[in-house]
């Protein structure tokens, strides 16, 4: 006979949470059942489905949860690029390299989660496209005020999709040789590839501002 637990709400969701993210640990998200989910959570079928359609809800909020997680870190300084010029790459390293250095401690604190949700194959929930998308959209919103001032809305994009793409490929690569290299090696890779193309546009800006002295 199961052994039921009375718990409210928040409880109950954690309950199957912690269940879900064990077996995530053990065994292939094709292979996990409901059944198994409700049995670790020591939950009833009934009360998993009052919370969840269905598995795919429930690692969906997962991916979420990981999301906005993300999305907090990002948002630790949003005036960040606004802060310094482009023109010392040095000077910019030093700046960046805690911030970043920030968000890839967090993602090895959740390594075992992202191993198993970057090794799924599911047609519509993808935790690495889920994660660049974020990144992309904070990116694209955080540029400093003068390179929308001289640059057109479709250079902006492409610099940010070029930028942010090279960027969660580094990371994804991290993430599926197993976090085996040092925060700091990816960190020197990912700040070698933004800070290039970021004084890069930072003197297309200069550029432009040379030849619109109106403006100014």
């Amino acid at each position: 006979m199961r052994l039921q637990i009375n718990l409210d709400k928040n409880s109950v969701k954690k309950s199957i949470f912690e269940a879900f993210l064990y077996l995530l640990s053990v065994h292939k998200y094709e292979d996990i059942t409901v059944y198994e989910i409700v049995e670790h959570a020591y939950v009833s079928r009934v009360t998993f489905y009052k919370y969840f359609k269905n598995k795919d809800a429930l690692l969906a909020e997962v991916i979420n949860r990981l999301q906005e997680e993300f999305r907090t870190l990002l948002k630790w300084d949003t005036d960040l690029l606004n802060q310094f010029s482009m023109s010392r790459k040095k000077d910019v390293y030093i700046i960046l390299y805690p911030y970043t250095y920030r968000i890839l401690d967090y993602f090895r604190s959740k390594q075992k989660l992202i191993n198993r949700l970057c090794k799924m194959n599911h047609q519509n929930l993808d935790f690495i496209e889920v994660m660049h998308k974020t990144y992309h959209d904070y990116f694209v919103q955080v540029l400093p005020e003068p390179f929308y001032a001289a640059l057109n809305d479709s250079t902006i994009e492409y610099y940010s999709l070029f930028m942010t793409n090279g960027v969660f490929s580094i990371i994804e690569k991290w993430f599926k040789a197993n976090f085996e290299e040092s925060i700091d090696d990816v960190i020197d890779k990912i700040l070698v590839l933004l800070i290039t193309n970021l004084s890069a546009l930072y003197l297309e800006v200069e550029s432009q501002a040379k030849k619109d002295p109106q403006d100014n």
